[in-house]
């Protein structure tokens, strides 16, 4: 049997699992104290207390109660944060819907968490028009209103306010073509922010930057964690979350001491930036969402003096469940995911659910404060995937906290000293740059295409350069020539980019393997191979194209087309459209590196990283390379 444990002395009462209860407690202590820093704007806790508490105060006006949700609709702003503060204050559990999601994906989720209300800016306001019954608020409307501390408590409760009511809707990939939404509650946070702070403390000298999208669970910890420590909230700016340049002007210049990056956000930071700088400013990193490679930690550990912790678990888990700090070992060979975090009890199980003995790889079955609720409205995707431990006989009773267990899907073995060693999935859900997927949802989308009668989507390749395949068979009668083209258009319009295959290939029929299930290992290799056909031939080598013969800068060059070539080679695409996107073609952070490096080379000129984030389409970017040709660029 192995089981790996960690637990910690549970409060009395329920006031001490309430994010708003803690809140307000910490509140009073330091009003004048800096709550948040967007820009040259600064909030103070004073300031940031009177703005949640008047947002609260609009929702509940307009009828918003204890276990509504609301949706949040913002660019990552001051009011983004005070939104999400002044939904858990009204009651309801917040749901956030990135802004640049395509318009059919934001209404189905809307849809399906059912919202009293929308909390949004006048630009946005109209997406949800069509929406029957739904109140969209604007800032500018709730500025109307005098901030007041109405208690949660209400006819709606058929007592006091509990620690077990939903604070959090985390929307997530799901294999049926539909999210899936998972219900964080109150207690669930509480006890992951006290996690991370009883290992990685923060208080009033500390400063934590918000950069993580808001559709991935750590949003909630870069908000929540340093506002209840008395820490300050540093905001990246809009659509610069992908810009190592930006982040580390923050860095250095607003005092960041804690700081999460995805894995490939973490790698792609430290390339971008010369090999020389030094981040010892940081005084804590954590990391996570992808596998942790040893030469990374190698690399970090190289540049800062700054801990460096990877972090796993699920969003049904709530931000995390297992963390390991990781050693300066110039011989590390193996990054773990590390022991139970506290409050945690974890199970790794056989396929018949028996406990695996010591050492032995098994599905990891994860138990605790932080388990989500559920899933919204998925009773029978819920009791599939959070299971009470008596419908596991083979495992002791545990304790009443940990009665119900998330069965993870991930594969993971035990160390001797408790540690886990993360193994990859038991199920179909792939990661892209740190995102989980399930091609099952991709794959559902697909064959509501014009023209599409099956799809399958695979995932292939590894680390930044694992991509997402996808193979469709036409209908009777449909010319398949025009096929990829008009259903990356329709993926477009439903779903996120990164969740739009970067090839999409006809077939005539998808290949059954000798027990008539679909053969996706075939098709993994049929993507892999297809992919290395389709690379452009490496060019070669040649004078920077912005100069002519004599070596002066050419007046004529058509800076367009130098970027159709560059995109192509770096993108491995046969062609690009003036108005075709960067990241909808396949565009990612690395790629956003070697294109930049590419055009440095050739245009010779400086072009920052921004230029691509800003402006991702060929004819906005090109007429920015334009700009910095001939006037440099922008600081």
């Amino acid at each position: 049997m192995t089981t790996v444990q960690a637990s910690a002395d549970r409060p009395s009462t329920d006031a001490d699992h309430r994010l708003d209860a803690l809140l307000l407690e910490r509140w009073e202590r330091d009003p004048a104290l800096p709550a948040i820093v967007s820009g040259e704007t600064v909030l103070t806790v004073g300031e940031l207390r009177e703005r949640v508490l008047r947002t609260a105060a609009v929702l509940r006006a307009h009828g918003v109660r204890a276990g509504d949700r609301v949706v949040i609709h913002h660019d990552r702003s001051v009011e983004f944060v005070v939104a999400v503060l002044g939904a858990m204050f009204a009651g309801a559990a917040h749901v956030a819907l990135g802004v640049d999601d395509p318009p059919q994906r934001t209404l189905r989720a809307v849809q399906d968490c059912a919202p009293r209300a929308v909390l949004t800016n006048s630009a946005l306001h109209d997406r949800f028009s069509d929406v029957p019954d739904l109140v969209v608020l604007t800032d500018e409307e709730c500025a109307t209103y005098p901030p007041t501390l109405e208690p949660v408590r209400d006819a709606s409760y058929a007592s006091d306010p509990s620690a077990d009511d939903p604070v959090a809707v985390i929307h997530t990939s799901g294999s049926t073509g539909r999210p899936k939404a998972s219900l964080i509650s109150h207690r669930a946070l509480v006890s992951r922010i006290k996690a991370l702070q009883t290992t990685h403390r923060m208080d009033e000298r500390d400063r934590m930057l918000h950069h993580t999208v808001c559709t991935f669970d750590m949003h909630l910890g870069e908000l929540y964690w340093p506002l209840l420590a008395g820490a300050t909230v540093v905001i990246a700016a809009p659509g610069r979350h992908r810009d190592a340049d930006h982040l580390a002007e923050l860095i250095r210049d607003q005092g960041i001491t804690t700081v999460y990056f995805g894995v490939s956000q973490l790698e792609l930071f430290l390339l971008t930036r010369d090999p020389a700088e030094r981040y010892d400013g940081l005084r804590q990193v954590l990391t996570g969402g992808e596998v942790l490679g040893p030469e990374l930690v190698k690399r970090f550990h190289s540049r800062s003096t700054a801990s460096l912790t990877n972090i796993y678990g699920p969003s049904e888990c709530t931000i995390y469940c297992t963390a390991w700090v990781l050693p300066r070992d110039p011989d590390l060979d193996t990054v773990l995911i590390g022991p139970a975090i506290q409050d945690t009890e974890l199970w790794i199980l056989d396929e018949k659910g028996t406990p695996v003995a010591d050492g032995e790889p098994g599905e990891l079955y994860i138990g605790g404060a932080g388990v989500a609720l559920g899933y919204l409205n998925r009773p029978e995707l819920t009791a599939e995937r959070f299971l009470d431990a008596e419908r596991l006989p083979n495992i002791p009773s545990v304790s009443p906290q940990h009665c119900r267990l998330y069965r993870s899907g991930d594969l993971v073995r035990a160390r001797p000293d408790g540690a886990l060693e993360f193994l990859g999935r038991a199920d179909r859900q792939v990661k892209i740059r740190g995102i989980r997927i399930e091609p099952g949802e991709i794959e559902e989308t697909a064959k509501r295409c014009t023209g599409v009668g099956q799809a399958a989507v695979v995932a292939h390749g590894s680390g930044a350069e694992r991509r997402l395949a996808a193979f469709v068979v036409p209908e009777e009668g449909v010319a398949p020539g025009s096929l990829p083209s008009s259903v990356r258009e329709a993926l477009l319009t439903w779903l996120p980019p990164y969740m739009v295959p970067s090839a999409i290939e006809v077939a005539d029929e998808l290949p059954l393997t000798p027990n008539g299930k679909l053969d996706r290992r075939l098709l993994e290799t049929w993507a892999a191979k297809r992919s290395a056909e389709s690379a452009p031939a490496r060019p070669v080598q040649r004078a920077p194209v912005g100069e002519s013969v004599d070596g002066d800068l050419d007046a004529d060059l058509d800076v367009e087309s130098v970027v159709s070539e560059v995109w192509c080679e770096v993108l491995q695409v046969s062609e690009v459209g003036r108005d075709d996107d960067f990241f909808d073609l396949g565009g990612d952070s690395f790629k956003v590196l070697r294109v930049v490096e590419t055009l440095r080379e050739r245009l010779r000129a400086d072009i920052p990283l921004a230029a691509l984030l800003l402006e991702p389409t060929a004819a906005d970017f090109s007429e920015e390379l334009r700009r910095i040709m001939a006037h440099g660029p922008t600081d």
